[in-house]
């Protein structure tokens, strides 16, 4: 019985296969500006309000005419995704290291009488912070298309995307607080502090502000593979025989999220591409 499907699988391969003429594949490479963005719809502290941010898109395409109308698509791609987020966040536990351990941090504010710090009840501070993810992507596209010297085409498909960098770039100078609305900064104790002498001040101070100028690469705190949804439309523009240019749109979403740790969020990652490329029939 399972050789008999085998077959008919085998058969079904060969029969689409034997509609594609080697001498009409279109090989080509495509450039575009990509619109990054991070959508996370899970309320979570450390996901909220990213604003897109801007990247590059570029790679080689495989296209296999079926007939006029439909044909299927591949690409390698190499493409940035991300977001920024400006103002009062959450500070994760892993970018405290600049004030100590976070048990050293815990001890100091429980002799102030105040709640520890964990990634729930994280600090908070007022700073710009910006995701970039880099992904080596496979789209398999089915294409329909219309026209002759202008055609016009839609396209759909999944895509499969591999990992290759990612950063977070964090800028500004900030004061640390203890809660969202900015109304509880952290103290410090005072160095200058005389029990002796009532001009040496209270025990506990602010701390000054601090820089968040940093890079850190975030790669192992994400999920190495993505898996999600392209779809497009475009003009294409016949300039000889065998050669094209053309001109495109694509919106991409994903299927998984990228966090591996859900206590970071649960977001997915997608945007608008803008594409100029090039196709040579064989």
């Amino acid at each position: 019985m399972k050789s008999n499907n085998i077959l008919k699988l085998l058969l079904l391969i060969f029969l689409f296969v034997g509609q594609i003429s080697i001498a009409q594949i279109k090989i080509g490479a495509k450039v575009g500006y990509s619109d990054g963005r991070i959508n996370d719809n899970s309320d979570n502290i450390y996901a909220q309000e990213y604003d897109s941010s801007s990247g590059v898109d570029f790679g080689i395409t495989a296209e296999f005419p079926v007939n006029d109308l439909f044909s299927i698509q591949t690409e390698i791609i190499y493409t940035e995704r991300g977001g920024e987020r400006k103002g009062l966040q959450p500070i994760p536990s892993y970018s405290l290291s600049g004030l100590g351990s976070v048990d050293q941090l815990n001890y100091l504010l429980q002799l102030q009488g105040k709640p520890p710090v964990t990634d729930e009840d994280p600090l908070y501070a007022d700073f710009s912070n910006i995701a970039e993810l880099n992904y080596l992507e496979i789209p398999i596209l089915a294409k329909l298309g219309w026209g002759e010297t202008w055609r016009f085409y839609a396209e759909a498909g999944v895509y499969f995307g591999f990992l290759v960098k990612s950063t977070n770039i964090t800028e500004g100078e900030s004061i640390i607080y203890l809660d969202a609305e900015a109304s509880d900064p952290l103290y410090v104790a005072n160095p200058n502090y005389d029990p002796g002498d009532p001009n040496s001040g209270p025990l506990w101070v602010p701390l000054p502000p601090q820089e968040f100028d940093a890079e850190t690469d975030t790669k192992n705190d994400l999920n190495t593979w993505n898996v999600g949804f392209h779809a497009g439309a475009g003009l294409i523009r016949k300039l000889a025989e065998k050669h094209e240019i053309y001109i495109g749109f694509r919106g991409s979403y994903s299927f998984n999220t990228v966090q591996k740790d859900k206590t970071f969020g649960e977001s997915h990652i997608g945007g608008l591409v803008f594409n100029l490329g090039y196709a040579y029939t064989l």
